[in-house]
C-alpha cells in the first residue's frame, strides 16, 4: 500500500494456527503488525487508567470479543468500572436501580432507551456487571440534547446537567476526519456541518467528563479503578475525541485503545487499519445484514398533522393510520430528471445513535411536512423495510421513485404510526 502508516498483514501468524480457527477474530497489536492472544492484550490493558473500546455497532463477532476482554480485564482487575455509550445520563438512575436489584429486568428495560440488539451485544456487559457488583456509568449526552445541539449549538444546552459542563469544537485533525465522514451525505451545508460536529463533540466532552469525574471521586479515597469505555470506535480512533477529551481533562492518564474492522477473508491474513489509529485492533470477519422487515404499527401518535377521526356523538374513533390522499385525476407519468434526488424535505439527525433516523428538522411545505413528520419523530422503516441507520435511509430514499407515494413509519412518544408521503425532490449534488 502507497500510505507508509497503512498495516498489511498479519498472515505469517495465522499461517501457524489451525485452518478451523482462522475465521475466528484476531486482535492485532498495530506496533508489530502481530496477533496477540486475547489474556496477553488483556495483561498489557490492565496496567492502564482507561481502555476505550472502540466498536463497530452491530457487527457479533467485535462484541464478543469485547465481552471477552472485559472478563479478563476484570480477572487482573476487580475494581473495574464500565463506562457506556450506549446509556445516557439522564438514564443512570434505572440503571444503578437495575445492577443493585432495586428493580426487575422487565422495570428497566421499559424505562431505558436500548439500542438495537441491546439482548446480543449490550446485555452481556449489563449482566456481567450486575453479577460481579461493578458500576456502569451512563456516559453520553441525550440524544434529544444532542439534536438540539446540531440544530443550534451547544449553547443552547449549555448548563444542562445531561451534557457536559463545558465543550470546544476544535478544527484540526478530528474536525477533517469529520468532514470527510460526512460529505458521504448530501445536502450538508458549512453551517451544518459545524453544528453536528458541535454534537459530536458534546457527546465526546459528555462522556469523557462522566469519566473523570468518577475517577476523581474514588481517587479521593486512594483507589485507583481501571474504566472501560465501550463505544463507537469513531468516538477513539486515533486517541481523537472522547479519549483526547478525557486526557485533557485528566493530564497523564493512561489511556489504550481499541480499534475494529471487518475483512472479507480472514484467510488473507491482511487488514487496512493505519498504524497510529489504536494500541490494538480487533480484526473480524466481514457482516452481511439482511435489512429487517417492520411489525406491525404499535400505538397510535397522540397528536398528528391530520386529527382523528370522530363518530356522529363526537367521540374519537379508533386511532388508525392516516389515509393516502385520493387522487382527484389519473397520476401524470413521473419525469426520470438525471439532476433530481428523491428526498422527504426533512434533515435527519446525523448525530444520532440507535436504530431507525431521528428527524432534526422538516422544511416547511415539503413532502414530510405536508404528511404530519415533526421535528423530533423517528423514521422507523421506509416502504415496509426496517431503517437501520442514516446511511441506510438515504440508500433506500435514492431507490424511491420522485412523485411517487410510499409509506413511512414514525416512532413518537413511544408510539408508532404508518404515514402516506408523496416523495419530494432536490438537486442532486455529487
Amino acid at each position: 500500500m502507497s500510505d507508509p502508516g497503512m498495516r498489511s498483514s498479519w498472515l505469517p501468524l495465522l499461517l501457524l494456527l489451525p485452518a478451523c480457527a482462522t475465521h475466528a477474530p484476531r486482535i492485532v497489536a498495530t506496533a508489530t503488525d502481530a496477533t496477540v492472544e486475547l489474556a496477553a492484550v488483556a495483561a498489557d490493558l490492565a496496567m492502564a487508567d482507561v481502555v476505550a473500546l472502540g466498536e463497530l455497532h452491530e457487527t457479533p463477532p467485535v462484541h464478543r470479543t469485547h465481552h471477552e476482554l472485559l472478563a479478563a480485564l476484570h480477572a487482573r482487575r476487580p475494581n473495574l468500572v464500565i463506562a457506556m455509550e450506549m446509556f445516557e445520563r439522564d438514564g443512570q438512575t434505572i440503571l444503578l436501580k437495575y445492577l443493585n436489584g432495586f428493580v426487575d429486568e422487565a422495570t428497566f428495560r421499559a424505562e431505558s432507551r436500548l439500542w438495537p440488539h441491546y439482548d446480543r451485544d449490550y446485555r452481556p456487559v449489563i449482566e456481567f456487571a450486575k453479577q460481579h457488583g461493578l458500576v456502569v456509568l451512563a456516559a453520553n449526552a441525550p440524544r434529544k440534547l444532542a439534536s438540539q445541539v446540531a440544530r443550534e449549538g451547544f449553547a443552547a444546552v449549555a448548563g444542562n446537567a445531561h451534557v457536559a459542563r463545558e465543550s470546544t469544537a476544535p478544527e484540526d485533525d478530528y474536525w477533517e476526519s469529520f468532514q470527510s465522514m460526512m460529505k458521504e451525505h448530501p445536502g450538508v451545508t458549512e453551517k451544518m456541518m459545524k453544528t453536528f460536529y458541535a454534537a459530536q463533540c458534546a457527546k465526546d466532552d459528555t462522556m469523557a467528563e462522566t469519566i473523570t469525574d468518577y475517577l476523581r471521586e474514588r481517587g479521593v479515597d486512594g483507589d485507583k479503578p481501571l474504566c472501560v469505555l465501550i463505544c463507537g470506535r469513531a468516538h477513539s480512533d486515533h486517541g481523537w475525541g472522547t479519549v483526547a477529551r478525557i486526557k485533557s481533562r485528566m493530564p497523564g492518564v493512561d489511556v489504550r485503545v481499541l480499534s475494529a474492522e471487518t475483512v472479507a477473508d480472514m484467510d488473507a491474513g491482511v487488514y487496512t487499519a493505519p498504524k497510529r489509529i489504536a494500541d490494538y485492533v480487533v480484526v473480524a470477519p466481514e457482516v452481511v445484514r439482511e435489512p429487517p422487515k417492520v411489525g406491525p404499527v404499535l400505538g397510535s401518535v397522540e397528536k398528528s398533522a391530520k386529527p382523528a377521526a370522530t363518530s356522529d356523538s363526537g367521540a374519537a374513533a379508533k386511532p388508525v393510520a392516516p389515509e393516502p390522499a385520493k387522487p382527484a385525476k389519473p397520476a401524470e407519468p413521473v419525469v426520470d430528471n438525471e439532476n433530481l434526488r428523491p428526498a422527504l424535505g426533512l434533515m435527519p439527525d446525523y448525530n444520532g445513535s440507535g436504530e431507525g433516523v431521528l428527524v432534526s428538522d422538516v422544511r416547511d411545505g415539503g413532502a414530510a411536512s405536508q404528511a404530519g413528520i415533526e421535528s423530533g419523530d423517528v423514521l422507523v422503516a421506509l416502504n415496509g423495510t426496517k431503517i437501520t441507520d442514516v446511511q441506510h435511509y438515504s440508500d433506500l430514499l435514492d431507490e424511491q421513485t420522485i412523485g411517487k407515494t410510499v409509506t413511512v413509519r414514525i416512532r413518537r412518544d413511544g408510539a408508532e404510526v404508518d404515514l402516506q408521503v408523496k416523495i419530494g425532490s432536490r438537486p442532486r449534488t455529487r
